[in-house]
């Protein structure tokens, strides 16, 4: 009987009580997706962030990850399915790693390097061209390019 206590906790924890209320102040979300091109190419492995241009909705994050197709389900905080109708400014960024992190692999350098997959101006709300609207219903936005790809060396490890 304890084991089965214990899983049932452990099912209840990671996968969130289905009676878990919503933060106060959350805005009506509406279901979002959007699909990232580079080159013309479905982007996958993006993280696709949607900035508000409303200050009174800047504290709800809203974003996804792009799948194999280019297309990123928008979630707000991670959690709750769609975002709040309104214009946001798009961010997109893609990293990659290379290198030993563990500095354990025979014959490697020990030195890890981290680049930006994505042109810089599409990585800052200060710099990005794209823009979206989210409107109350379904919203499958407009597919986004953000251009050729790249290999900007980021910050060491």
């Amino acid at each position: 009987m304890y084991r089965f206590s214990v899983y049932v906790v452990l099912f209840a924890v990671f996968t969130g009580c289905a009676s878990e209320e919503k933060p106060d102040g959350l805005p009506v979300l509406y279901p979002a997706e959007v699909t990232v091109h580079q080159g013309g190419a479905p982007l996958a492995g993006a993280s696709v962030q949607l900035i508000s241009t409303d200050p009174s909705l800047s504290k709800w994050v809203s974003g996804g990850s792009t799948n194999e197709n280019g297309e990123a389900v928008i979630m707000t905080h991670g959690k709750y399915l769609g975002a709040p109708a309104g214009k946001f400014k798009v961010t997109v960024n893609k990293t990659q790693i290379e290198g030993s992190a563990t500095g354990n692999d025979p014959g490697s350098s020990n030195e890890t390097k981290m680049f930006d997959l994505v042109d810089a101006k599409y990585r800052a709300v200060t710099t990005t061209p794209i823009e979206v609207e989210v409107t109350a219903g379904e919203n499958k936005l407009d597919a986004i390019e953000v251009g050729a790809a790249v290999k900007d060396a980021a910050a060491k490890l």
